[in-house]
């Protein structure tokens, strides 16, 4: 049985308190509930992102029954765009607020995708929903 979307996803990041402000200055995701050096929980429109510190959050002597998790590199999200036109406000947009656009790319079967790394270095896209074939 497909869900109908995705709740939550996870970033890691040794820092979630600039990665939190990162996605809220870029994205305008509302701070929902954050612990210093731990977590950092963000509210999109219907769905969450959630940004965990690594060590902490795979420590099983830590967690509250949670099980435990974590990762450790850059990690990778993609947002959707709505077309061409909203490609290029997102553009303009990274470099109104002093983002560097890393890479943007031509896919083989249409669409495009813009790259970007956020504080943690994990790779941030922002893409054409037809890059998948979902328009």
């Amino acid at each position: 049985m497909p869900p109908p979307a995705i709740l939550e996803t996870v970033l890691y990041a040794a820092d979630p308190d600039a990665c939190a402000d990162f996605y809220i200055r870029l994205f305008g995701f509302a701070d929902q509930r954050r612990v210093k050096g731990r977590f950092a929980f963000l509210r999109g429109e219907t769905q969450m992102l959630l940004i965990f510190n690594p060590g902490p959050s795979s420590d099983p002597a830590r967690q509250s029954g949670i099980p435990a998790h974590g990762a450790h590199g850059p990690g990778h999200i993609c947002f959707r765009a709505e077309g061409p036109g909203d490609l290029a406000r997102w553009r303009a947009r990274l470099t109104s607020l002093a983002i560097p656009l890393e890479h943007e790319h031509d896919w083989p079967g249409g669409g495009r995708s813009l790259y970007l790394r956020d504080p943690a270095g994990n790779s941030v896209e922002i893409a054409e929903a037809r890059i998948w074939g979902l328009e």
